[in-house]
């Protein structure tokens, strides 16, 4: 009883998905654009997007310059949005923003602009562009509509595309590091902390500038260790400046002693080294 219930329940299912799917290619194939048009809203509402954007790309050369042109607009943008198809929406939605500047729907498009960009926003390790775009989208968004009901939401996807750019930093500088390019460690680690002084690797950061400098020091030759080693202990004073119990402490530690021997022999006065970082 059970099996042949089954068996009669997927029958009349493909025989609803056939009719719906006969339905759905006659009416692509007619010339009746406003059931198309109204069809198209219910596959929308129904989350059936794909069908909803084909039909709205075929009737939306004909409601051109019509009342429903904004209407159409939004529903093939937020069909494409909705299929995560972000290049087609991005596209529909600027064009949108720009010719359709007092429509009801433009808040919601201008929102599903910005948030293209933040769903097409990489991880880290690669180019940010997206990322870019989506900060400067969201905060014109925002700028434009401060009482969203939304702005919580935006400045929460705000501080993660921020962190995105604050990892990219990190990682691109690490990399110097950890293929032996100490002096391009250096500039990249001194960069990233430049650019984005309020990273949440900064402690990691100025300890790894410390280390950069202390390999470059002890790998370097011996006319050129001394000034290099005056650079190991000033990115240890930054360090501990900033950080006094800093987790890297120990290393850290290890590295300053080991330089401020070197030049201790050498006759460099290291005492007014760390003056002059306190005075700073």
């Amino acid at each position: 009883m059970k099996k042949n219930f089954l068996r009669i329940v997927f029958v009349l299912l493909c025989g609803l998905t056939a009719i719906s799917c006969s339905e759905y290619s006659k009416l692509l194939k007619s010339n009746n654009f406003d059931a198309m048009y109204e069809r198209a809203v219910e596959y929308y509402e129904a989350e059936k997007y794909t069908r909803a954007a084909d039909l709205l790309e075929v009737v939306a050369p004909y409601y051109s310059g019509a009342l429903k042109e904004d209407t159409i607009t939004y529903y093939k943008g937020a069909a494409y949005y909705k299929m995560g198809d972000f290049i087609n929406s991005e596209t529909i939605f600027d064009d949108f923003r720009r010719r359709f500047g007092r429509s009801a729907y433009l808040e919601d498009a201008e929102y599903m602009y910005a948030m293209g960009f933040y769903f097409s926003s990489p991880g880290p390790e690669r180019d940010q562009t997206a990322t870019l775009r989506a900060i400067t989208a969201i905060n014109e968004y925002l700028g434009r509509y401060p009482d969203s009901p939304k702005k919580e939401q935006c400045e929460q996807r705000l501080d993660e595309l921020q962190n995105k750019l604050y990892d990219q930093a990190y990682l691109n500088a690490m990399t110097y590091l950890k293929i032996g390019y100490h002096q391009s460690a250096v500039l990249a680690l001194k960069n990233a902390l430049d650019k984005y002084p309020r990273s949440p690797h900064r402690e990691e950061l100025l300890f790894r500038i410390l280390e950069a400098n202390y390999e470059y020091a002890s790998n370097s030759r011996a006319a050129r260790q001394v000034d290099r080693y005056l650079n190991t202990l000033d990115a240890y004073y930054n360090l501990i400046a900033e950080y006094p119990e800093s987790e890297f402490r120990r290393e850290a530690d290890r590295m300053y002693n080991t330089a401020k021997r070197y030049l201790d022999r050498r006759g460099v006065d290291t005492e007014q080294v760390g003056e002059e970082q306190a005075e700073l």
